[in-house]
């Protein structure tokens, strides 16, 4: 009986021995959990007045974040212009981000607050320096935020060009119609008024888009210094990108000055014209002159080349310029210059006249006068051909006639 009863205490024992090492557990447990949730709430509290939050055991600079919007999209760093976070020297995330804004995606900040800011700062890095704009206010923000969101390009003129130049054709009318408001069109624009066939706005648009944006803005700048509106600086303007292979500069040069392109061009801006130009009455025109010029082989072979591909056919090889001349150039009358330089011809003997002659019947009315000036002879030659006595002929008579006389 007693071992019994003991054996059962024994159990017992054990049993809450185990639950209470169990019940201790669940408590270590539940105490690390909270001591957890405090630890991490803390931190969540203290984050806010904190310059910006430890990566990798290092602070951010405002170099470093400026580098890692470089990353962002338009519409995230837009969404970053409300945090007014600070990361170092009193400057906010917003204020980096509207820098990374007008660095990587040339937005107008100018045109977004009215003017022009009142301060600028510059962060150089080792690959590139960025201006950044201190001191602006809540409400400046607020317009910044407003322009960025509702226009449709909220671009400077650099970036709505590089927008022309990636948009695919037909381009979208809402920035091609913001280009046009910038100083670079206008400036082209009035260069180009002056001549005598003003190009269309689409021809502008793609003379720009067929360079780069130094030459449109080395352009402007020379202009805004001194308004030269001259032939000479739309030439040397439209060669400039002619020397860019630019198709729309080979086709305004015909437009607007054939004949200096045709006398004036050397062969190199030729051969570019040539191949660039959009095929045309007028560039076949311009290729029929440059056949008969004095100009190289190659002129004549690049010519030729557009003239038969234009007239559907092969072009002979090997290539042969008087071939081409016979097939594309017009049979002009000859000049009378050139008739009056002409050697005169002997008469030809009296015996020579008699024999090689043609005849003409003498009709009801005529007379020897009017059949001498008829032919354009002499009458003189005349009678003496046909060994007429007398100045009388008669209806149905025959008449010997030189021969080269020609009969109406």
């Amino acid at each position: 009986m007693d071992s019994s009863f003991t054996e059962r205490w024994i159990r017992k024992f054990r049993i809450i021995t185990l639950s209470l090492i169990f019940s201790g557990a669940l408590n270590i447990g539940l105490i690390a959990a909270f001591i957890a949730m405090l630890v991490q709430d803390r931190e969540k509290s203290f984050s806010v007045s904190k310059p910006l939050a430890y990566e990798k055991g290092e602070e951010s600079t405002n170099l470093s974040m400026l580098m890692s919007f470089s990353h962002l999209t338009f519409r995230e760093l837009c969404a970053l212009l409300t945090n007014i976070d600070l990361v170092e020297e009193g400057l906010a995330k917003r204020d980096l981000a509207l820098s990374a804004l007008v660095a990587y995606h040339d937005f107008n900040l100018e045109k977004a607050i009215g003017s022009a800011p009142a301060q600028r700062r510059v962060v150089q890095s080792d690959r590139c320096a960025l201006e950044i704009f201190p001191g602006l206010s809540d409400d400046q923000y607020q317009a910044i935020l407003h322009y960025a969101y509702l226009e449709r390009w909220p671009l400077t003129a650099q970036g709505l060009f590089k927008a022309l130049v990636k948009s695919p054709q037909p381009r979208d009318a809402a920035l091609v119609e913001a280009f046009c408001i910038t100083p670079e069109f206008h400036a082209m624009q009035t260069l180009f008024q002056k001549s005598e066939a003003p190009l269309l706005l689409e021809q502008i648009v793609d003379l720009a888009c067929d360079g780069n944006w130094q030459i449109l803005d080395g352009f402007v700048r020379e202009q805004s210094q001194m308004m030269d509106l001259s032939v000479e600086r739309r030439r040397r303007l439209l060669l400039s990108y002619l020397a860019l292979q630019s198709p729309t500069a080979a086709n305004l040069l015909l437009q607007t000055d054939f004949t200096f392109a045709l006398k004036r061009l050397d062969d190199k801006g030729l051969i570019d014209l040539l191949s660039h130009a959009k095929t045309n009455e007028v560039l076949q025109k311009f290729c029929v002159e440059l056949l008969q010029s004095a100009r190289s082989d190659a002129i004549y072979e690049k010519s030729a080349q557009i003239l038969y591909r234009t007239a559907n056919e092969e072009m002979p090889q090997p290539f042969n310029r008087a071939q081409a001349v016979a097939r594309f150039v017009p049979a002009a009358p000859r000049p009378v210059a050139a008739l009056a330089a002409a050697p005169k011809k002997e008469a030809a003997p009296a015996k020579a006249i008699r024999e090689n002659h043609r005849t003409h019947v003498v009709k009801e009315g005529e007379n020897l006068w009017k059949i001498a000036r008829h032919y354009h002879v002499k009458l003189d030659d005349l009678i003496a051909i046909n060994h007429l006595e007398k100045n009388q002929i008669k209806p149905g008579m025959v008449l010997k006639l030189p021969v080269g006389i020609s009969q109406e």
